[in-house]
């Protein structure tokens, strides 16, 4: 069975000791999970509450509501997206994640191999798998964090077989933040054209950008037609229980994913989409101040992690800092460190859960509370950092 192929849940090995602390009384700081404690944009929740009873009574269109992939896609266009012209390049889903998922069936056949650069967003290799594809990890941006020059064609390269059909790249890359260059992202262009690859190219934190600009994948030359882009409102608008996400491509390649669509939840809720086009439409101000807050909270965290010398490299865009682990380990695993940090009140996720060359790392998110609960979190797991090193390694 294809589920067979998809791992359980990242924190299934430290639930009896979640379960455990909170029965205790006690309230965990959640640093594990990508989210935001902002409330989405006023009009939005506006537009949820004046919800006609006729978008609950009736289906929707398959590929979204025409008005909100027409926002979607001038707001694609404004943020430079220059291959994007209208609503035709604009395939609406359950979340990016489902978006996604619909055109990797439709492109993918299976045993097809994707390659996918590590470490990755925990739900792609299962969103591969289910639609039939084989996931192939390829380490790389922790590599290009380094002072040391990366060839990134022939980490690729490493990778390829006769089998290879596709390319999975994110930028800003979740979990460790880093933002591709112009010309790192051409590398990834050229080998995708020279071995005539589908690319899948997460850009769900395009809007969060520190250090660095965000290019578009889909723009480079060649990569129109083979570019399917994924885009979330659940992170640039706070909408992640709304469930709205979308892919953006080739008119040819968003038909094939509404064709996959319509035997999957055939139209994403109609009231869901309302609240999504309100968002879109008067949420400029929320991004821009969504932004200044979440720099404002990497920053912050990045001091405190070096205050208590936990390894790490700074983010250049996204929700999360990837810490290293090893040095501090003393001969533990990281499921140790965690344990203890639960203990003490924090979570963190696992990073083996991000690719299997991470499994000394793990990751922090520094958007989904307030900034000092996230800092008042980091005190916690330096304080299960230094408990880890009085125990001898079992």
């Amino acid at each position: 069975m294809a589920a067979t192929a998809v791992r359980s849940s990242v924190f299934a090995e430290l639930q009896s000791r979640i379960d455990a602390f909170r029965r205790a009384g006690g309230a965990l700081i959640p640093l594990q999970i990508g989210d935001t404690h902002l409330a989405p944009p006023d009009a939005a929740l506006a537009a949820l509450r004046d919800t006609d009873v006729s978008t609950v009574s009736t289906y929707g269109a398959v590929p979204g509501l025409p008005e909100l992939r027409a926002v979607l896609a001038a707001r694609l266009a404004a943020n430079g997206h220059a291959r994007v012209t209208g609503p035709s390049n604009v395939h609406v889903g359950a979340g990016c994640t489902h978006a996604l998922f619909c055109a990797v069936r439709a492109l993918m056949d299976p045993g097809d191999e994707v390659l996918v650069l590590t470490p990755y967003w925990p739900l792609i290799t299962g969103v591969l798998s289910t639609a039939g594809a084989v996931p192939v990890e390829v380490p790389l941006t922790q590599s290009l964090y380094g002072d040391e020059p990366t060839d990134i064609t022939a980490a690729l390269r490493g990778r390829l077989s006769p089998r290879t059909r596709g390319l999975y790249v994110t930028s800003p890359n979740n979990p460790d933040g880093y933002v591709y260059s112009r010309a790192e992202l051409d590398a990834v262009r050229e080998f995708a054209i020279a071995h005539d690859l589908w690319v899948f190219s997460d850009e769900v934190y395009a809007d969060f950008v520190y250090d660095g600009v965000h290019v578009p994948l889909a723009n480079l030359p060649g990569m129109e037609g083979r570019t399917v882009t994924g885009h979330s409102l659940s992170k640039s608008h706070a909408l992640a229980g709304a469930r709205i996400g979308y892919v953006s491509a080739s008119e040819r390649v968003i038909d094939a994913a509404r064709r996959i669509a319509n035997h999957t939840v055939y139209n994403v809720p109609v009231p869901m989409q309302r609240m999504a086009h309100a968002a879109v439409q008067h949420g400029d101000a929320f991004v821009a101040e969504a932004r200044a807050l979440y720099r404002e909270a990497r920053d912050r965290s990045v001091e405190a992690l070096v205050k208590h010398g936990v390894p790490h490299h700074v983010p250049r865009g996204g929700s999360f800092v990837f810490v290293e682990l090893a040095s501090r380990l003393g001969g533990h695993g990281v499921l140790r460190a965690l344990e203890l940090a639960v203990d003490r009140g924090v979570l963190l996720a696992p990073g083996d859960a991000f690719g299997a060359a991470h499994t000394t790392a793990a990751r922090l998110c520094f958007t989904g509370v307030p900034v000092g609960e996230v800092l008042r979190g980091i005190e916690r797991f330096a304080s299960a950092l230094d408990a880890l090193a009085l125990e001898n390694p079992s």
